[in-house]
């Protein structure tokens, strides 16, 4: 089963949902992060599983590398326009268009 690693805060869209399939499962990362040891317990957990790092954590990434356990993120190239109040243009990623890398 995918391991999803996703903070608590943001949520999977539709179009990422669909990529993982039916059988994946949430790791939660507190909204508040992890502490370093936090993170190096976690990459052990991990070890021998299908990893998907939906909500990037750098040191995790690294640690991840380091020892050699393999893992996939959430990429997209799509770009969608949004104008704020005030006139201000801003660039956000499209809910279509992932895919896992």
């Amino acid at each position: 089963m995918t391991k999803v690693i996703l903070n608590e805060q943001h949520k999977l869209l539709q179009d990422q949902e669909r990529l993982l399939g039916k059988a994946f499962e949430i790791v939660p990362i507190p909204a508040a992060g992890l502490v370093l040891e936090e993170i190096k317990e976690l990459v052990e957990t991990l070890r021998g599983e299908e990893i998907v790092i939906a909500s990037p954590i750098p040191a995790l990434m690294s640690l991840l590398a380091v020892e050699g356990i393999p893992f996939k993120v959430f990429h997209n190239d799509h770009r969608e326009k949004k104008e704020l109040p005030g006139g201000k243009i801003i660039m956000t990623v499209a809910a279509e268009g992932w895919e896992i890398v």
